[in-house]
């Protein structure tokens, strides 16, 4: 039998029990060196201990699946065997030497342990309580590319960041750059927990904020492991011992005992809203001030002009995705030739129903619900999407054409582009995996300036957010 046990953090009483039997009654117990100190206590004196050091981990994996038949072997690894530990490694030797061992010729379990983003979190209060993402900083097995990449995802997407490994003697470079990723991304007052040796001797524990993290990094090593907060994560409690990521209770329930009066008003506005009236304006205005102020933040960092930088917040604040501007085009100076379209009280196209409701401006036309457009889609087999903009090919001359939805409208209008039939400016994000990102790239070829969410996202949202953003700009010219 072979158990690929993980230890926890180190301390014995946080042990799971099936772990404590399966070192009781192990016949052999490999692993890390700094591991079998932490339960040597525990190991059967019987019981044959193989010690390594780290970097000798695949032999290490190679020589627990050698013993294993026949005796018990337990192979030790710190936090959770799953979660950077050893389990992957043995998987994966297994499958390339003896891929038999999988289908139990020889017995093989994963007994979990407690990973320090669980410790650490304990410790610091309640951090994970709501979505969260764990990245590792060691590039002993992957590039720092990469790991940089995964950090600028994790920056812009309002989620909890718990760090690993963020430092070592050799590596220090690597969280100074972390912190600047999250900085760029995230406000100055962002609390953030850093936990050394957690539930282990020498333990440190403290509450800090974003901008001050950089003051600990002469003590943040490979023992440390760093949880960065949300817009939802707060200090609470006196002197703010407790760092607690909002799980959404409070928007739903109310704390007080004593709270009949404020429920019955509660229930009050859910009926008037039911009713069609309008719920609370304070809350609902403190809710896009802060939301504006985060897609603000998100965009600052983009090379974008003033206009384009507008354009782009809305983008972000309308989808709550920040990984839309990797796909946001601007093409040929789009915003200011819009802007003075809708001053001139230009005609703006648009695909479908739900997009021309959504835009701000009287202008505004869509063929698509047209008996015409049904007819022609019939006769020439095409969507009735398409044949609505090409019902539209005189409004379009020196106006606007909105595109949110329909990939076939988008070839639709490249055509007619070709035909010499020239929009002053094209708005592109139709969304789909079947033509979608093609036609949106004929677009990028014209001459036409155009905005375009590239590949194969966009949506209503994003191209009703472009267009208003423009004629928002437009009132200021």
């Amino acid at each position: 039998m072979l158990s690929i046990v993980g230890i926890g953090p180190g301390a014995l009483d946080l042990l799971t029990g099936r772990a404590k039997e399966r070192i009781a009654h192990a016949d052999i117990v490999i692993g890390n060196e700094r591991y079998i100190s932490l339960i040597r206590e525990i190991i059967p004196e019987r019981a044959e201990v193989i010690m390594s050091k780290m970097g000798n981990e695949v032999e290490r994996a190679r020589m627990a699946i050698d013993l294993s038949r026949g005796k018990n072997v337990v192979l030790v690894s710190g936090g959770d065997a799953g979660i950077y530990g050893m389990a992957g490694l043995v998987l994966e030797v297994i499958d390339h030497t003896v891929p038999e061992m999988i289908d139990h010729t020889v017995e093989l379990e994963i007994i979990p342990g407690i990973t320090a983003a669980s410790a650490s979190a304990a410790l610091l209060g309640a951090p994970l309580a709501n979505d969260f993402a764990v990245v590792s900083l060691s590039d002993l097995l992957v590039p720092w590319a990469e790991i940089e990449e995964k950090l600028v995802s994790l920056a812009m997407t309002d989620i909890v960041v718990v760090i690993y490994n963020p430092s070592s003697r050799t590596r220090k470079s690597q969280i100074e750059r972390a912190h600047q990723i999250f900085m760029k991304f995230r406000g100055d007052k962002t609390p953030v927990g850093i936990v050394r040796n957690a539930e282990r001797d020498g333990c440190e524990v403290n509450i800090t904020t974003l901008a001050e993290l950089p003051r600990f990094f002469g003590s943040i090593d490979m023992s440390t492991t760093i949880v960065i907060g949300s817009s939802m994560t707060e200090r609470l409690g006196r002197n703010g011992r407790w760092m607690v990521t909002r799980r959404g209770y409070n928007r739903k329930y109310s704390y007080d005992s004593n709270d009949g009066k404020r429920r019955a008003a509660e229930k009050g506005r859910e009926k008037r809203a039911e009713n069609g009236w309008a719920a609370s304006s304070s809350a609902s205005e403190a809710i896009w001030i802060r939301s504006k102020a985060i897609a603000e933040k998100i965009v600052s960092v983009c090379s974008f002009n003033n206009y384009e930088r507008r354009v782009a917040e809305r983008i972000v604040f309308a989808n709550a995705d920040p990984s839309l501007l990797r796909f946001l085009v601007f093409h040929l100076n789009p915003i200011e030739r819009g802007a003075a379209c809708i001053k001139a009280r230009k005609p703006v196209v648009t695909d479908i129903e739900m997009v021309r409701s959504g835009i701000r401006y009287e202008h505004v036309k869509c063929f698509v619900n047209d008996t015409r457009a049904w007819e022609l889609a019939r006769r020439e087999n095409i969507t009735r999407t398409a044949a609505g903009i090409r019902l539209a090919e005189n409004l379009m001359r020196d106006g606007i054409v909105v595109i949110g939805n329909s990939p076939s409208a988008c070839i639709e209008l490249s055509a007619l582009v070709r035909r010499g039939i020239k929009p002053a400016i094209i708005v592109a994000t139709p969304v789909g995996f079947v033509n979608a990102a093609e036609a949106k790239e004929e677009i990028l070829r014209s001459d036409i300036p155009a905005v375009v969410v590239r590949g194969v996202r966009g949506g209503t949202p994003s191209a009703v957010a472009i267009i208003n953003e423009i004629i928002e700009i437009s009132r200021e010219l």
